[in-house]
């Protein structure tokens, strides 16, 4: 493919050189999964039905970059191999309750709840034998690596005072690091696993309908929990593009500046450009992702028979319905399924109105 080019000549003439971003391996294959599920039945009462399944899952030959290949090569690409071996784990139940109590009161009931974990048990890296944190193996498949944020520089004489920071410029009111490794330097040796999975380990959803009479309801809530996302900084920046994104309302009301020291703000010091240093992924950034949300509501009514069937119509069911109607949830800035940049388009509220009409 075009690349890197050259200058060539008197004329010093632009010639368009080539360049390998990947190197072809012939050994390369496909990954080898190995699963072992038990699953369970059970009915009880003739009403409640109960379904379990206990999984386990081993895959081999994950496909990753080498890391043992010194720059000394001058291999432009990193080559690619089948080296990394996972392990995942969990159990899924389902359950369904339904039942007539007489011919004018029926109720179904439905409940799913999924937990699944999985880890490296090999993965090619570097030896981090001096800096053990920061290995993949036995770290979650989606686990996210940061530095651990204490808080804001509450001034510049903090900053002069305090272990090095080498992710670009920083001062009084951007984020100050821990220093993991204890050496006077804040690099990439001090980032840790933080949070949990960006992949939720716990999916779960409940709901149920109702009919009495004329008349029926039903709803349906889902969540999700054991996940964490990290606002996008640089998405949301303010001022940037030549001063053409504007300033968020959560930046506007919580922001270090001269006159509020705040050391705990969400938002670090205001500047026309980005701050290579507050980009950087931590826990400052870090939020937890679970959620409940009221997917799915309905009511409705259906007219009787002596009305509808002088019009030859077999059933006239009136209904309103809505989708994702509510959220519960600890962050409060937007949508957390839209995870870390919420500039994008939002999960919409849908309501409708409608009519069932069945003719004979």
């Amino acid at each position: 493919m075009n690349g890197t080019g050259y200058w060539f000549g008197e004329d010093r003439g632009y010639r368009n050189g080539i360049t390998i971003n990947r190197y072809a391996n012939p050994l390369i294959t496909w990954e080898v999964a190995k699963k072992a599920n038990v699953g369970i039945e059970l009915g009880l009462f003739n009403d409640l039905t109960i379904l379990a399944d206990f999984f386990h899952e081993t895959r081999s030959n994950i496909l990753q970059d080498r890391a043992d290949i010194p720059t000394t090569m001058g291999i432009r690409g990193i080559p690619q191999a089948n080296l990394g071996v996972a392990e995942g784990k969990g159990f899924e139940v389902e359950l369904k309750y339904q039942k007539s109590f007489n011919r004018h009161l029926w109720l179904t009931v439905n409940g799913n709840f999924t937990y699944a974990s999985a880890k490296y048990k090999e993965y090619e890296e570097p030896d981090y034998s001096d800096v053990p944190w920061r290995s993949h193996i036995g770290a979650k498949l989606s686990q996210t690596m940061g530095l651990i944020a204490e808080r804001l520089f509450i001034d510049d004489e903090e900053v002069a005072n305090s272990p090095v920071q080498q992710f670009g410029e920083y001062g009084a009111g951007d984020i100050k690091y821990k220093d993991i490794n204890d050496d006077g330097v804040i690099n990439n040796d001090d980032m840790v696993p933080i949070g949990f999975p960006t992949v939720p380990e716990i999916i779960y959803g409940t709901g149920f309908s109702l009919g009495y009479k004329a008349f029926d309801f039903s709803v349906f809530f889902q969540g999700s929990a054991r996940s964490s996302f990290s606002i996008a900084p640089d998405a949301i920046t303010p001022f940037i593009n030549k001063g053409q994104r504007g300033l968020l309302q959560y930046i506007a009301d919580d922001h270090w500046s001269e006159n509020n020291r705040d050391v705990y703000a969400f938002w670090p010091r205001l500047s026309e450009y980005a701050i290579a240093n507050n980009n950087v992924s931590s826990t400052h950034w870090l939020r937890n992702g679970s959620f409940v949300r009221l997917k799915q509501a309905e009511i409705g009514y259906t007219l009787p028979e002596r009305l509808t069937k002088k019009a030859f119509i077999n059933s006239l069911r009136f209904y309103v319905s809505g989708t994702n109607l509510y959220l519960w949830s600890k962050f409060k800035m937007w949508d957390p399924e839209m995870a870390g940049n919420g500039l994008g388009y939002p999960v919409q509220r849908v309501i409708n109105f409608g009519v069932n009409l069945n003719f004979k």
